[in-house]
């Protein structure tokens, strides 16, 4: 668990680059623009299509569900209000003394510590929350109920969109920011010509297509609550662990690594496990796959200096690299 800290403090540390920073902003802005402008043009039918889904469910699922939803939802809102106030009232004059990457700073751990005080608020207060919000939802008609469940519904159907879009994009264009950390971080890595035998381009599109269809069938899970989260996260998990971990070795690995790591099962889910979470997290979603690549990355180029594969004559280097990831 340790190195897993350690490769995500790093990760951390290379996302507030600005040549990594910048890609990461420039592939996922655009595609949550497109998918917004989706998201609008066929909302209504995304609506209707939701509403009957619910209309097959028994009120009383829907009422614990829909609570589960709107405290999520509410979360979701309070770490982003929370966020633009501390930042309108007292960013201004703290922020102008800043470096710009201590800005990036501020704003990924602003962002973390809003998140966890208002998760530990509502689980202090959980009973409480989630009993009067199914009160709220009892007394409403249940048209009213129906109706904001399915707006809620529909959003998960496209912010999942977004997601595995994202997952697809980072994962074929991921070379450019791997490379600038690796030029940065481990120039004294020596990177093999031929790779691994395994390509990742058919992994990666068998485990889309999987992962749609495990959604589907995995779908009546989503009505069940606190097992819908932990089933959201696993599926996103499970698609980050092989498709992520072959991309980034397929990149760097020989066979011989690829075939020594691959049997870190530990390690490989442990990195799609952290890094999934942060899909649930307002902001730092857009930045998960990201994370999920380069943390693999930073485990792989560990392995390759303590396995020697260093350039002649850089033996201090790689021997502070072991020292670091040991």
């Amino acid at each position: 668990m340790r190195q897993v800290n350690s490769y995500l403090i790093r990760s951390v540390n290379d996302i507030l680059r600005w040549n990594v920073l910048r890609f990461a902003l420039l592939i996922g802005l655009p595609l949550m623009g497109i998918w917004v402008w989706i998201s609008m043009g066929v909302w209504d039918y995304a609506i209707t299509f939701a509403s009957i889904i619910i209309g097959w469910i028994p009120f009383s699922i829907v009422k614990a569900n829909g609570a589960l939803f709107i405290i999520f939802f509410l979360w979701f809102v309070a770490v982003l209000v929370s966020f633009a106030a501390m930042t309108a009232l007292i960013g201004p004059p703290i922020l102008r003394k800043f470096r710009e990457r201590t800005q990036y700073i501020y704003t990924f751990t602003v962002l973390l510590v809003l998140s966890a005080l208002w998760a530990v608020v509502i689980m202090a207060k959980w009973e409480y929350i989630f009993s009067e919000i199914q009160r709220l939802l009892t007394e409403l008609p249940f048209q009213t109920v129906t109706d904001a469940y399915a707006w809620l519904l529909a959003f998960y159907f496209f912010y999942n969109a977004y997601i595995l879009t994202l997952f697809l994009v980072v994962s074929f264009f991921r070379k450019p920011f791997l490379e600038n950390i690796r030029l940065s971080d481990y120039p004294h890595i020596r990177i093999e010509e031929g790779g691994i035998s395994r390509k990742h381009h058919g992994r990666v599109l068998v485990d889309t297509i999987l992962f749609v269809i495990f959604s589907i069938i995995a779908f009546p899970v989503l009505f069940i609550p606190i097992a819908n989260v932990f089933m959201q996260l696993f599926l996103w998990s499970w698609l980050y662990r092989e498709s992520y971990f072959l991309s980034t070795c397929n990149l760097y690995c020989t066979e011989e690594d690829y075939q020594h790591l691959r049997h870190h099962r530990y390690m490989i889910w442990s990195i799609a496990i952290l890094t999934s979470l942060f899909n649930f997290l307002p902001v730092i979603n857009l930045f998960a796959p990201f994370f999920a690549q380069i943390m693999f990355f930073h485990w792989i180029m560990a392995h390759k200096a303590r396995n020697g594969a260093i350039h002649h004559g850089m033996q201090d280097n790689t021997s502070k690299e072991e020292t670091t990831h040991g």
